[in-house]
């Protein structure tokens, strides 16, 4: 079973959805690999079960996962589905960088920025200036 702990700010399911996505699309869950049943995650996590089904939802959508009826929810081929995590990954970051610089930070800063982030992938960088 994977950890997460909740925070406030995104919704619930968002949150869930991202921990999942971040799970598959690095690998630490397996293509056809079975997640947790939806009340097993709300019952650990103490949320409603309802909660956890939309986020499987929102998952199938995108193509994340795939559902047997009376058998649970699996890890899609990645093939069914990087290509739009790219995309949508890039998206975030240009709407980002934009962001950045209307704000007045440089191009150079938001380089640096990216060094610094691709040097050190797990460790959230600070961008206090």
């Amino acid at each position: 079973m994977f950890t997460m702990r909740l925070q406030g700010g995104a919704p619930i399911y968002e949150q869930l959805e991202q921990r999942i996505t971040d799970l598959i699309v690095s690998g630490e869950m397996a293509e056809n690999e079975k997640l947790p049943a939806v009340r097993e995650i709300a019952k650990q996590l103490s949320i409603n079960p309802n909660t956890v089904q939309k986020t499987y939802a929102n998952l199938e959508a995108r193509g994340l996962i795939y559902s047997i009826p009376a058998k649970g929810s699996y890890v899609a081929a990645r093939e069914n589905y990087i290509e739009r995590v790219r995309g949508d990954s890039l998206k975030g970051f240009s709407d980002s960088v934009e962001k950045a610089l209307k704000c007045g930070i440089s191009a150079e800063k938001l380089h640096v920025q990216i060094d610094e982030i691709s040097k050190n992938p797990e460790k959230e960088s600070d961008s206090g200036d």
